[in-house]
């Protein structure tokens, strides 16, 4: 669909004035003509269904020409397809009536109606031999342009003797043509709107469902306050955090990243998640996780993609953190009491990449009481302004840390990072989803 939204963008100039040319300076045949295409207009406006609008103009297009037949055909990819086929009765002409296909073959190169006819000699006074092969004594075509494209062709002859079509008719013909292009159009955007509206509606049910996989925020379990917050740039996306409990004194906290946008990572996404929350709550370790989930998303995804991924399980009773980082940003561990930061580097390649690589040993850190975990994705860090400039990591690290000194809890730090990230882009549409995440232990 056109993102402008005017009607008149749909055809050019040239086309508009083209199909306005059918005023001849004679007041009663002027009259004719214009209650014709004014009952043709009406026709396009009230008829709500789409064939018989067609049908019904078609049958008024061969009247009006005092036709016998009149053939509407639209482009198919490379191909004319005929659409409607009557006669002057309004008779069906099935799917492959004989045709002076070199005439059509020549508006749709030409993109100009044309006349063509035989006098009484049979002497083709026009472009085609068809015409004559086929018995015509005269015919007309006129191609449905938009946009300076061709979307189609209206075609009539005849092979009884009358008065012979004039220039006169072929203006009203090729105005015709213009309400019949108008008809098409209209459809065609209202297709798209509709499809548009139904995919819409279905990106809104997927944002509910995925909405719906999100931990409960915040929470606690064994002495540990939890928070988190994902907000995807599109309808959907591919970042997404949980909080599992392992055991009583145990639990993981993940933060995924796939890359992309839209629905293809948002469904890798809840494939991930489910993964990780049958392998964690049934082994109830780390260990062997990453090669596990590696082979099975090289396997899953398509070329380019991958899956940035960091999952820490921490132990209220020994007071450790056994965590595996692979290719997120560094989540950070801070500690009031000695104003020290400690960056969980990636330990290990971004999953779906190498379908052969294995970690090594899970690492583990010590976690003392009052300590904060603090975990973001690159929606956060590559966040950009007006100017382009990202919001970087030195900002971020700045506010968790001036918020940890005053001991607020993990829920007032994510809505304090949220809310500065806003103030930041200021309205600059987001390049990447949000995902922030904060523990208190």
């Amino acid at each position: 669909m056109r993102g402008d939204d005017s009607t008149a963008s749909w055809f050019s100039p040239e086309e508009l004035s083209s199909y306005a040319e059918f005023l001849t300076g004679n007041s009663a045949r002027d009259q004719r003509n214009f209650m014709t295409l004014l009952k043709m207009i009406g026709e396009v406006l009230t008829q709500p269904d789409y064939r018989s609008l067609l049908h019904r103009m078609v049958s008024s297009i061969i009247h009006i020409s005092e036709s016998e037949r009149g053939i509407l055909l639209l482009k198919r990819g490379d191909e004319q397809v005929i659409r409607v086929a009557i006669d002057a009765d309004g008779n069906d002409l099935g799917r492959k009536p004989p045709l002076a296909w070199s005439v059509i073959e020549t508006v749709v190169r030409e993109g100009k109606p044309i006349i063509d006819r035989v006098d009484a000699s049979h002497e083709v006074l026009s472009i085609s031999h068809s015409v004559a092969a086929m018995r015509l004594r005269q015919l007309m075509c006129a191609p449905l342009r938009a946009g300076g494209e061709v979307m189609g062709v209206i075609y009539v002859d005849s092979r009884l003797i009358g008065p012979p079509h004039t220039s006169e008719d072929l203006l009203l013909f090729n105005a015709q043509a213009g309400l019949l292009a108008m008809a098409v159009q209209n459809h065609k955007l209202f297709r798209e709107t509709l499809a548009a509206r139904e995919m819409r509606h279905q990106l809104m049910t997927a944002r509910q469902i995925q909405s719906g996989l999100l931990p409960e925020s915040p929470m606690q379990h064994a002495g540990i306050e939890l928070a988190g917050r994902c907000e995807p740039s599109d309808l959907v996306g591919g970042d997404y955090f949980d909080f599992i409990r392992i055991d009583s004194s145990r639990c993981a906290i993940v933060v995924g990243d796939v890359s992309g946008h839209g629905i293809g990572p948002a469904l890798i996404m809840a494939n991930v998640r489910a993964h990780l929350r049958s392998l964690l709550l049934t082994h109830k370790r780390l260990g062997g996780l990453y090669g596990f989930m590696n082979r099975a998303l090289c396997e899953d995804l398509a070329d380019g993609m991958f899956v940035a991924l960091f999952v820490a399980v921490l132990d209220s009773k020994t007071g450790e953190m056994e965590f595996q980082n692979a290719g997120q940003v560094p989540p950070l561990v801070y500690s009031p009491s000695t104003d020290k930061f400690h960056e969980i580097v990636a330990n290990a390649p971004a999953l779906g990449i190498i379908s052969d690589l294995s970690a090594g040993p899970c690492p583990r850190t010590k976690i003392n009481p009052g300590d904060y975990l603090f975990c973001v994705t690159d929606g956060v860090t590559e966040a950009p302004d007006h100017d382009g400039a990202l919001y970087g990591d030195e900002r971020y690290r700045g506010l968790f840390r001036r918020m940890a000194r005053e001991n607020a809890n993990p829920t007032a730090i994510v809505s304090a990072l949220r809310e500065e990230l806003r103030e930041y882009m200021d309205g600059t549409p987001a390049r990447d989803d949000v995902t922030i995440v904060c523990a208190r232990f």
